[in-house]
């Protein structure tokens, strides 16, 4: 191997110019050789070649499950819940974690001594203690039941050094006798108050959701559940000062669509200042939220601290996106790092995001410079087994069709053709378990992900026609229940029948009680009986009432009863059901929801209230 070739990013291009070497080592601090296994003059796309001239091998870059062990392990995880806090807050809460997990952890047996006991008994309550690095008294303690999640514990924000705008923190915990320990760290990140117009955003690390506070919320913490698009700047800029344009901002607005990702056109500076400033002072007062990105600058540094210097004043500002599909283009591995170090230097107010287009490249690599996740898995009208594009076949080691590693309508997978949104959810299940196997974030918590429907058609591509308004509602649904706590669909303008459809939907997780339910409950996964298969539900417990999405994924009525099981207690019984969204007819049986007959891809999104019960009454 050449000792000065640089195989940059996925080009077929072998770049021999030993002039340019310290450059390439010390710009920006990107690093110019990634570790890819394509042989020179090989294009590749998810790490795999695609062009027909060229022949396969297998990409790398997979991440597998850890070994399991033998017996159970205690992985006890600590963090705080908000991914930041203000120094005009008072307090905070610490979230512990204590699963009882084979891949990752420490020795767990479950045998204790307590006191007034000479025998030993079950180990079912860790004691812990939480400090900061700084000092020797506890910020909090407590117990929590092993094998448990979502423990939250007050503390004191005041009893953090206020100079430090981080600080390390960690976790002591250990069985009633003191003879089984565990220990885990993570940090408090503290900012100052901002005292300009600018905003601040955050992530609840409990339940996922984004939440904003600046002048356009009364600098009240407010949640949002984003619902929208991916948005052509075309579009934005050559209707924002035409009076006879019949849809602009105010009408994306009015549709219900409370977040607007501009797609920039590119170049270093990629907008026009003068009409950019325009299109957020307008934002500024719909209160639409802005998802800024920096697709095509966000290795140069320097780009990026020119463009952020343009936003941190307006209140509409919501978070940063960096690299689009960067595990496709094989960016290299440090580049969403490197990205999102600097920008934390500039702006510490709002999070990073990226989207990955992958089934399952490099997945710990790139995650590791973003916040929030997005995957974009398109799995409409497409040919998973052969590329109409490229003209090769498409499997795990070559080809690309545009939907990496998916396998809707391929004979060889049954499950897929009984199911053909079954990619989707078994993208969102993936992303789930990858984060389960890397320890997430800092801490152990899981980052957000957000979903990207298809909602585009480009002629001669590798998709055949435009999604359905059904069908969309259904991949964003489909979504919601697999824990995408934000929707962004790829691209608007769309077709007439999706934009009706979302703008609905858009409308009803913009009502507060969506969103304070989907935001502030856990999320189950909830058992169906009936459907053949191809339905799934997901529900939201807050107090008495239930929020429950079912989604038919069959493309033709289905004409059995199908009973959602609702994980309520012997002494709870459901006392009514109501629709937010899709056809009347489920009704309360019990602890279950049942309803005779789903139309084609129907989705119900329904409000179910609970109440005790006794005896035989809680099964009527």
């Amino acid at each position: 191997m050449p000792s000065i070739a640089f195989y940059l990013l996925c080009s077929s291009t072998v770049v021999m110019i030993p002039a340019i070497l310290l450059q390439l080592f010390f710009w920006q601090g990107v690093r110019s050789e990634p570790p890819f296994n394509n042989p020179p003059g090989v294009d590749i796309w998810c790490g795999k070649a695609y062009r027909e001239t060229n022949s396969s091998f297998d990409p790398g870059g997979w991440l597998f499950a850890p070994n399991e062990s033998s017996s159970p392990l205690l992985d006890l995880r600590f963090y705080p819940r908000m991914n930041l806090y203000l120094k005009n807050e008072r307090t905070g809460t610490f979230i512990v974690d204590a699963p009882l997990s084979y891949i990752s952890g420490s020795a767990y047996k479950n045998s204790t001594f307590v006191k007034g006991e000479s025998k030993p008994v079950p180990f079912v309550t860790l004691d812990f203690q939480i400090f900061s690095s700084l000092s020797p008294t506890p910020l909090a303690y407590g117990q929590v039941p092993v094998n448990s999640t979502g423990n939250e514990f007050l503390f004191n924000l005041t009893s953090l050094p206020q100079h430090l705008t981080e600080t390390p923190i960690h976790i002591i915990g250990s069985s009633p006798d003191g003879l089984q320990t565990y220990y885990s760290t993570s940090r408090v990140i503290l900012l100052p108050a901002r005292n300009d117009t600018g905003s601040v955003a955050r992530i609840d690390r409990l339940y996922g959701g984004i939440q904003v506070s600046s002048s356009l919320t009364k600098t009240i913490w407010k949640p949002i559940f984003p619902y929208s698009f991916y948005t052509s700047w075309d579009w934005i800029s050559s209707t924002i000062n035409d009076a006879s344009a019949t849809k602009n901002l105010y009408t994306f607005r009015s549709n219900g669509y409370n977040i607007i990702h501009p797609i920039p056109p590119g170049g270093s500076d990629p907008f026009n200042r003068t009409t950019f400033e325009q299109f957020l002072k307008i934002c500024d007062e719909l209160e639409l939220y802005v998802m800024y990105d920096m697709r095509h600058t966000y290795q140069n540094l320097t780009s990026i601290s020119n463009q952020l210097s343009i936003l941190q004043s307006h209140p509409s500002l919501l978070l940063y996106y960096t690299a689009d599909e960067p595990d496709g283009s094989c960016d290299p591995l440090n580049a969403t790092q490197l990205s999102y170090n600097h920008i934390r230097t500039i702006d510490p107010y709002h999070p990073v995001s990226l989207v990955l287009n992958c089934q399952n490249f490099y997945f710990k690599e790139y995650t590791s410079g973003a916040d929030i996740i997005l995957e974009d898995t398109y799995p409409i009208a497409v040919n998973t087994t052969f590329s109409s594009v490229y003209n090769t076949v498409c499997n795990s080691t070559y080809g690309d069709c545009g939907c990496d590693n998916c396998h809707v309508g391929d004979n060889n997978y049954p499950p897929y053709v009984h199911n053909r949104f079954l990619d989707i959810s078994a993208r969102l299940d993936n992303f789930a378990n990858y984060q389960e196997w890397i320890k997430g974030g800092e801490g152990g918590f899981k980052k957000p992900v957000w979903g990207v429907p298809q909602a585009f058609w480009d002629n001669g591509s590798f998709w055949q026609r435009w999604p359905t308004g059904e069908e969309q509602v259904v991949m964003g649904a489909l979504r919601i229940n697999h824990g995408a706590k934000g929707i962004v669909a790829w691209s608007y303008p769309t077709s007439t029948e999706i934009e009706e459809e979302t703008g609905k939907l858009a409308k009803l997780f913009e009502r507060e009680e969506i969103v304070r339910t989907v935001l502030g409950s856990p999320r189950q996964a909830l058992q169906v009986l009936g459907g053949d298969g191809l339905v799934d539900a997901a529900g939201w417990l807050s107090g008495v009432e239930m929020l429950v999405c079912v989604v038919w994924l069959g493309y033709e009525r289905l004409g059995e009863k199908v009973e959602i099981v609702l994980p309520l207690s012997k002494s709870m019984r459901v006392r009514s059901v109501g629709t937010y969204w899709g056809p009347e007819g489920w009704k309360a049986e019990g602890r279950n929801i049942v309803k005779e007959g789903v139309g084609a891809l129907e989705v119900g999104i329904l409000k179910v209230s609970v109440e005790a019960c006794a005896g035989v009454a809680c099964n009527a």
